[in-house]
């Protein structure tokens, strides 16, 4: 599927990943400063509610919460101002599958074979695949929770858009300048990132390609 957004003036769109909502882990939430997993999730949906307005899209990609009962994703869901969240699965989902399971929409297993149907919502959170190519803005981009080396039209300057090592992977953080690549991890921001924000990191890296797949060559203007 390609997704295709556009902004306006009273809908803006945001990239965040790894909440991390709820992991009762010290190496999460003392990680990222913080002493309890409560302050830790309330520092995290403030963050999210001081940028992204109701009507704004903020597109998640993976791991939003995690060590949580359904009352618990249900809450994180209401506290969070924003009714546009574009969901893309990660490698924790629970209990996300068990909203999608038990209201019998989107995925079921048939005959042993998970069938997926999207894009469908839960609440305020409208469910993608795992991987997407979105349009945001004029800007081709691939979404997914990991990251990946190798993406489609990345000769062409497309972004690859992904999550899942929390910034402990240099090739995809802000810094590194070989491949438009960013991991959009809390850890690092602290906050979701705007399109113009992304814009400003990915500018400074270089375009790369892979194999035979490679950034043409510009061509000198003819001399008269």
């Amino acid at each position: 599927m390609i997704l295709n957004l556009v902004e306006t003036d009273d809908r803006k769109i945001y990239v965040g990943t790894d909440f991390h909502l709820g992991h009762q882990q010290k190496f999460v939430y003392e990680a990222r400063g913080f002493g309890c997993v409560r302050d830790h999730d309330e520092a995290i949906i403030a963050s999210v509610n001081a940028r992204v307005r109701p009507n704004d899209i903020l597109i998640f990609l993976g791991d939003w919460c995690l060590n949580t009962k359904m009352e618990q994703f249900d809450a994180y869901l209401d506290a969070v101002k924003c009714q546009n969240i574009y969901a893309l699965w990660g490698n924790h989902n629970n209990p996300h599958e068990k909203a999608v399971y038990y209201n019998g929409i989107g995925r079921k297993f048939v005959e042993g074979i998970l069938v997926e149907t999207y894009p469908f919502r839960y609440k305020n959170m409208l469910y993608l695949p795992s991987y997407v190519e979105a349009i945001l803005n004029g800007q081709y981009c691939i979404l997914q929770h990991y990251p990946i080396m190798v993406w489609n039209h990345m000769k062409n300057g497309a972004w690859m858009l992904c999550g899942h090592s929390h910034g402990a992977y240099e090739p995809t953080s802000a810094n590194y300048p070989e491949g438009k690549i960013l991991d959009c991890n809390w850890d690092d921001f602290g906050k979701p990132l705007s399109l113009p924000e992304i814009r400003a990191i990915m500018d400074k890296k270089k375009i790369v390609g892979a194999g035979h797949h490679q950034p043409d060559e510009p061509v000198e203007p003819k001399k008269e």
